[in-house]
């Protein structure tokens, strides 16, 4: 019998028995460093503490950046994802953990080069292949115990005349298929799931070390009024969470910064569990806070991003946190997120440690919990 039909197997089973079981799964993204691509020191401590404390989880899901990659030499990037898998192999070899172990799709990192699409595909083929067909692979849905989860990516390559390689170019910061989306949400809330979460690489409402790109993608320099180009990048971030709300989603689980951060925006959270292994960022500057200089994870100071706040709306001036909800709460640490998922809540348990002053690639200490929430 086939590992996705046995899958199937296991999906029916835990529609027709959601009401009565729990589960467990763990999420986190961005373990790319110096070691053949990988920050092996830290992702060797974070998969160390998921197996020992989240060994009974059902998959790892995992929302990009799992290595540098190359701009130059695909074939490097590739022994990059077999160095990540290699560490990752506790997960892969969990006898508790159900197929495929990880469920992941592409971060900006692992689309550089026009080849690196394709042989993402081939060392990670244990998808469901019901995405777009431009995305398969990519993209893609599937229900676990009355739970649906999407896959979107957010990075893409962009293809010109496939004979000439001049027009090739990266198709980045943005979800380009929301009737696909939309249609796959719907078809879900027509099955009755209980709760819905969606992955991508980059964060809706960014929190730190890319509020001028991420699925906002304002651009370096930000003057106002926007340009046509910039306020087309913020109407398909606006209607993708428009898209969340409508089909009331619960959680959108991301990564892309390099920090922990958690905010619930108009009904729907975001969770970026965004560095198990990458260079820790700062978050967005406060206002009266001394930045006469940037350092490494500084991304900008607060003066010149006023103008950005403005446009995402953000609380920013005295006394506010520069972000998009006054309710956000944030680590700068490394670490990973689990979830509890029941009939009638989820809890979210995010694991942390703090980086080794002055060195935002090296974790001080072990993990510890940083933040519990529930989700009702």
């Amino acid at each position: 019998m086939s590992r996705i039909l046995i899958f199937m197997l296991v999906l029916a089973l835990g529609f027709y028995t959601s009401n009565a079981q729990n589960f467990k799964f763990v999420a986190m993204s961005d373990t790319r460093g110096s070691d053949l691509g990988v920050n092996s020191s830290v992702l060797t401590k974070v998969v160390e503490h998921i197996m020992k404390n989240y060994g009974d989880s059902k998959f790892l899901l995992f929302p990009g950046d799992l290595v540098d990659g190359s701009k130059t030499d695909p074939d490097y990037t590739v022994r990059q994802l077999l160095k990540w898998k290699e560490i990752m192999k506790p997960v892969y070899d969990s006898p508790g953990f159900i197929w495929p172990k990880i469920w992941l799709t592409v971060g900006n990192h692992e689309v550089q080069h026009r080849d690196d699409e394709a042989n993402f595909r081939k060392m990670f083929p244990d998808v469901f292949m019901n995405g777009p067909q431009d995305e398969i692979g990519l993209t893609y849905s599937f229900d676990y115990e009355n739970v649906h989860f999407v896959f979107v990516t957010s990075d893409r390559w962009y293809y010109g005349d496939p004979e000439v390689t001049t027009d090739d170019r990266r198709d980045w910061h943005y979800i380009k298929h929301l009737d696909w989306l939309k249609n796959d949400l719907a078809a879900a809330r027509e099955r009755n799931v209980r709760w819905i979460f969606i992955q991508s690489h980059e964060p809706a409402f960014p929190i730190g070390g890319h509020l001028k790109d991420a699925l906002p993608n304002l651009g370096k320099d930000l003057k106002l009024p926007l340009d046509s180009t910039r306020q087309w990048y913020l109407n398909q971030r606006d209607e993708f969470w428009n898209i969340l709300k409508q089909y009331k989603v619960t959680a959108y689980i991301c990564g892309h910064e390099h920090i922990y951060g958690r905010q619930e925006v108009e009904g729907v959270y975001q969770i970026v569990s965004g560095s198990a292994g990458a260079p820790l960022y700062y978050f967005n500057p406060k206002y009266g806070e001394k930045r006469d200089s940037l350092i490494s994870g500084m991304e900008i100071k607060y003066e010149d991003a006023i103008p950005y706040f403005e446009t995402l709306k953000y609380f920013h001036g005295p006394g506010e946190n520069s972000q998009k909800s006054r309710e956000f709460v944030g680590y700068r640490a490394f670490g990973y997120s689990a979830l509890i998922v029941s009939r009638d809540k989820v809890v979210v348990k995010s694991y942390g440690a703090p980086p080794v002053p002055g060195k935002n690639s090296v974790m001080d200490g072990g993990l510890k919990l940083i933040d519990e929430f529930e989700i009702e």
